[in-house]
């Protein structure tokens, strides 16, 4: 770096340090920074210890079931107990399997859609749909809201702190009188202009990083493989979106308008990138592909047969559903042992399989969504870069999808553990329990090529701000 250089570096240190609103400024973005990081810590920290707590209760929910089997049957709770747990009659709807999906360490620091969506179900041999859609009871202001996290921190805020410090580069010289002077010297004013650009984007950036390895020692072990790729990718999306900021910024500097152009239209950018275009895609969005949520509303409603002591109608339902599960008739015709828990199971069954096109077809809606916005990623950089943090904590829309495709596989062999039990009228033994279905809670992947792509899409962005800054600063006088 030559002497020159060295000297505006310094003198732009001077004038920074010496000028206390900033220095309060950055300090406050700074400490805003650490209560967003411990924020997303705290709600994260809740959903791990409510886990925590869920698998417990399935342990020792089937610890008593299997416990039943040895203890003496000499009161009416435990021989209740040990009906619950070898009948399966009682068991097929009663015995619960929670179905896990488990944080990413860095979920912290991008919360994403695990505020909305849920990450855990209590799954029965029960209808799947039926169990899927039944939400719990929340707040929908907080769910509209969302909570404090550090990618909402670099996402908004930074970008405002990088526009309060530079947007009145050359403006201010020029509006101070000292433009005169600054042209005189050996180093020409782009130069100037790039060296102190470059200043502050070491300032800002070098504290968007200091924030992320703060948040990335409190969420968990850095040295580990998986941490360890996602910590350094997240930190090259960050330098990748503060350098698009400073080449918008240089852009709008470029046109050497006053200072009042600069932190107008500076502003307006930040309005038109972080608002105004993402809600005119959502709206467009919701024009083309509809969403209505209350269509499933019908498959949370318990419901049965229409006259469960009817033997004839019971029959019929069972018979139906045996035409799809051959495997589950017995050589003889159908017996009356369990008749209302069969034509119930069988009922919850065929419940899902009429209700698998309206599922499938919202489902779908999902996905076409997210295809046709993921379109325009290169029109929204922050909600493209938004996109990216949650993709690298698998906090983002795919991970939640996929997870709710592992849990209906799975619901298919609580299912089959239980009706292959019930509709051959055998019990459930002690050695069953051995043998009985276990979901290894769901820790989620990131999409690197997406990642890669999202990335790279946001750094050609900003070096073609910067690059028509460049031409624009040479052709202006």
């Amino acid at each position: 770096m030559s002497r020159i250089f060295k000297t505006i570096w310094y003198y732009e240190w001077v004038t920074f340090s010496r000028n206390k609103t900033q220095v309060a400024l950055l300090g406050t973005v700074f400490l805003f920074g650490v209560y967003a990081i411990f924020c997303g810590k705290a709600y994260m920290d809740g959903q791990r210890e409510t886990i925590v707590q869920l698998m417990s209760k399935e342990t020792n929910e089937f610890e008593g079931y299997r416990g039943s089997f040895q203890d003496e049957l000499d009161s009416k709770e435990a021989k209740q107990l040990h009906d619950l747990a070898s009948k399966p009659g009682f068991a097929w709807f009663r015995h619960g399997y929670h179905v896990i999906s488990s944080p990413h360490d860095y979920a912290n620091l991008a919360i994403g859609q695990r505020d909305l969506c849920r990450y855990y179900y209590r799954l029965t041999g029960m209808g799947l749909h039926y169990q899927l859609y039944e939400n719990e009871i929340a707040n929908p202001f907080y769910l509209m809201v969302g909570n404090l996290d550090l990618s909402f921190m670099i996402i908004y805020i930074l970008p405002l702190l990088i526009i309060v410090f530079c947007y009145s580069m050359y403006s201010g010289e020029k509006d101070a009188g000292i433009l005169p002077l600054l042209q005189v010297q050996r180093a020409s004013i782009k130069k100037i202009l790039l060296v102190r650009l470059a200043f502050y984007f070491l300032l800002i950036t070098g504290l968007a990083l200091l924030l992320s390895f703060i948040g990335f020692l409190v969420s968990g072990n850095l040295l580990e493989n998986s941490n360890s790729y996602a910590a350094l990718t997240w930190c090259i999306v960050v330098v990748v979106y503060c350098a698009f900021w400073f080449g918008l910024l240089f852009f709008i500097i470029a046109f050497r308008r006053n200072t009042s152009f600069n932190a107008i239209s500076s502003v307006g950018a930040w309005v038109l990138i972080l608002i105004i275009v993402p809600a005119i895609l959502n709206i467009t969005l919701d024009h083309t592909y509809p969403l209505n949520s209350t269509e499933l509303a019908g498959l949370t409603r318990r419901t049965g047969l229409e006259d469960e002591s009817d033997e004839v109608e019971s029959k019929e339902v069972i018979s139906e559903f045996l035409e799809y599960r051959p495997e589950f008739a017995k050589d003889t015709s159908i017996n009356t042992q369990n008749m209302m828990s069969k034509a119930y199971a069988a009922f919850t069954f065929l419940k899902d399989i009429d209700s698998k096109e309206l599922v499938d077809g919202y489902n779908g809606t999902i996905r076409a969504r997210s295809r046709w916005m993921s379109n325009f990623r290169w029109l929204v950089p922050a909600v493209s870069i938004q996109e990216t943090f949650s993709k690298i904590a698998h906090t983002d829309l795919s991970n939640y999808m996929t997870f709710q495709t592992e849990l209906s596989d799975f619901h298919v062999h609580v299912a089959d553990f239980y009706f292959q039990r019930l509709f051959l009228d055998k019990d459930i033994t002690l050695d069953d329990y051995a043998e009985r279905p276990r979901f290894e809670p769901y820790i989620g992947e990131t999409n690197w090529k997406t990642v890669c792509m999202d990335t790279l899409i946001v750094a050609l962005l900003g070096g073609l701000l910067f690059f028509l800054g460049l031409l624009i600063l040479k052709r202006t006088k």
